[in-house]
């Protein structure tokens, strides 16, 4: 792929200047002093460039994958997203509506970050997932190196971790349920409060719920912050739990806010706070009576007037985070006012402004690294991984015509060095003169690597047109997709979406949509073949483990391929070439029996063992009793289930 990384030079002083990260703000403070008197930015933050969400600062922490991997659906991903002007909701349904279920930022979108933020709130409302390709982590990985910091275009590991964290914080979702219970990330001064939406007119109340405060803010400190008689952003109040009060004991902040300047006082607490552990909290108000109480003990009574009413909430800011669990709001009376164990959505409650998308997944690191880069990325996906765990750190690698990566050899290090879920790579097969036969070859080589080293193999297939290189057909689509599953392979990603304009040259041509906006016949084909047989069939390959792929039926065998060998499962097979990619399951054995042609018809005779044989329906999701001999159309695959 072609992203155009930036090439202007920075030096380091200016880079870090933009994120706030010049010297002197490395070492983040307390948003509070010991005396509990407000920070002097938001009397309710952090420092710039602070540890986001995430773990505490330095602690190792491996990446989920994030959204995109989670759940059973197959992922399926595109490159080249529409240009700024077409990123509407209508444009973003359309490509949900084609199958696809994640999108890359990059080319039309990376260049800057509030196109990133429009891009993202629009995903969202489309149910889309992003990676999102950020320009300060382009300035990072493509112009500084990490060492020493006295050198102009050198980071420390620091400076550089401090950068990701901040631009992770750029765009990662603040509030979200994990594990049935609310996890709040962090947030910004003013956009740090959230509240439930039908409760203005709640006055006379009681709010009780657990929290545990995590061990993130700058400088490695715990606090949990809870708001009520909320009137919105800048106007309540807020209480927080903290780790530090006197001599390492935690304390009670008290602060209330009034058009967004607080007013903070502190009440020193006989206990520390223990990290994992979750407390009961409850704050009694009755009229200007304010009573809080932990685990069942009084450990606060305050008075103060300033708000009668409004609603109930939670509160972090700057690196902080905590969750929170079993609210209840009930009326002077008793009567339940509301309740939520976070087991479903978050529908009920205003957000704070600022707080990040749900449809962020994760960040667009690097495309296609040279192998001397390998040790940075690591780094770089460390301190992703660091700086919000649940999302993808993203890197894609070059194809094996690239010589250092032609005996493999740079795959397996990949692999292994750099501790990011997915072993991504490209190669075009669908040539203007034939098709590309070392394909075979790269779809082995990374999927040894990957299965050597417990990543997930993603693989690019061709969907448009462009220099030495056809326009694919629907049965191109098709076959690629086929192939690469049979070779285990667990996301396939499109290149590209949008047709590039033009003017930056290679030729371009007849993507899914073209240079104006139009769906071409490749949008029709690819949204067949992503709804009727990727997802499906994707989905049900998913939780299964590659085992091997063989070739059957052809004369010669193209590298990265295997002679057929019979098994307990499929003792023979005689006709048109077909690949055959075996997997095993918690309680089946499979095989997906792919047309080894794009072209042509594939008729195959397979002979089973002894056991059950069925095949799969990608219209049902049902299997069926198989039979043994096969017609597969060009390009086309079908599963079958053994045991």
């Amino acid at each position: 792929m072609d992203e155009n990384p930036t090439s202007a030079a920075m030096s380091r002083k200016a880079f870090l200047r933009i994120g706030g990260l010049g010297v002197g703000a490395l070492a983040a403070t307390s948003a509070w002093s010991p005396t509990g008197a407000a920070h002097a930015d938001s009397g309710a933050g952090a420092t710039a460039g602070a540890a986001p969400p995430g773990g505490a600062p330095g602690a190792a922490a491996a990446g989920t994958g994030g959204p995109i991997l989670a759940g059973d659906h197959f992922p399926i991903g595109l490159f080249w997203p529409p240009p700024p002007l077409e990123t509407t909701v209508e444009r973003y349904e359309e490509i949900a509506a084609a199958g696809f279920t994640f999108v890359h930022g990059g080319n039309y979108t990376y260049a800057d970050t509030q196109i990133n933020h429009h891009l993202l709130a629009v995903a969202e409302q489309a149910g889309l997932h992003v990676l999102v390709d950020d320009p300060d982590i382009r300035w990072l990985l493509h112009q500084f190196s990490f060492g020493d910091s006295s050198e102009p275009f050198t980071l420390s590991e620091e400076e550089a971790r401090q950068k990701i964290a901040e631009v992770t914080a750029r765009y990662a979702p603040h509030w979200q349920t994990s594990g049935g219970r609310l996890l709040i990330t962090g947030g910004s001064s003013e956009g740090s409060i959230g509240w439930v939406e039908d409760g203005t007119d709640w006055d006379d109340y009681t709010i009780a719920f657990s929290a545990e405060p995590r061990w993130t803010g700058a400088g490695g400190y715990a606090q949990a912050g809870w708001a009520f008689r909320v009137q919105d952003e800048a106007n309540a109040y807020v209480w927080l739990l903290s780790s530090q009060g006197t001599d390492g004991n935690a304390v009670l902040k008290k602060a209330v806010f009034a058009g967004g300047t607080p007013t903070v006082t502190s009440t020193d607490l006989a206990f520390q706070l223990v990290e994992g552990q979750s407390y009961q909290i409850q704050t009694v108000l009755d009229a200007d009576s304010i009573v809080t109480s932990i685990d069942g003990e009084v450990i606060d009574r305050s008075t103060d007037a300033t708000f009668a009413s409004g609603s109930a909430g939670f509160r972090q800011a700057g690196p902080e985070s905590a969750f929170f669990d079993d609210l209840r709001v009930s009326a002077a009376d008793g009567a339940e006012l509301f309740a939520e164990d976070f087991t479903g959505d978050l529908s009920a409650w205003h957000r704070p402004a600022g707080s990040g998308r749900t449809s962020f997944a994760g960040l667009h690191l690097y495309d296609e690294p040279r192998e001397t880069k390998f040790a940075q990325l690591a780094s770089a996906v460390t301190a992703a991984n660091e700086a919000y765990p649940d999302a993808l750190a993203y890197i894609n690698h070059f194809p094996n015509g690239v010589p250092e990566f032609n005996d493999g050899a740079a795959y397996r290090r990949a692999a292994e060095e750099i501790d990011t879920p997915v072993l991504s790579f490209d190669r075009y097969p669908i040539l203007a003169d034939g098709e590309d036969t070392g394909y075979f070859e790269n779809l082995a080589q990374v999927r040894e690597a990957a299965l050597a080293h417990d990543r997930l193999p993603w693989v690019f297939i061709q969907s448009v047109g462009y220099a030495g290189h056809a326009v694919p057909t629907e049965d191109d689509l098709r076959w690629q997709i086929s192939i690469s599953l049979a070779y285990g392979y667990k996301g396939v990603q499109y290149f590209t979406y949008w047709t590039p304009d033009p003017a930056r040259g290679e030729d371009f041509h007849e993507g899914l949509i073209s240079v104006g906006g139009r769906r071409t016949g490749l949008y029709r084909a690819a949204q067949r073949v992503n709804t009727d047989f990727l997802a499906p069939l994707g989905a049900e390959l998913l939780p299964l483990t590659s085992t091997s792929v063989q070739l059957a039926g052809a004369d010669e065998i193209p590298a990265g391929l295997a002679q057929f060998e019979p098994d307990e499962d499929v003792t023979a097979a005689t006709g048109d070439p077909v690949v055959l990619g075996r997997f095993t399951g918690a309680e089946h054995r499979y095989v997906l029996l792919a047309n080894y042609s794009r072209e042509q018809l594939a008729r195959t005779h397979l002979t089973f063992g002894g056991g059950t044989a069925e095949r799969f329906e990608p219209r049902t999701g049902q299997y069926r009793s198989a039979r043994e001999r096969i017609r597969l159309a060009p390009g086309g695959a079908e599963l079958l289930r053994f045991g």
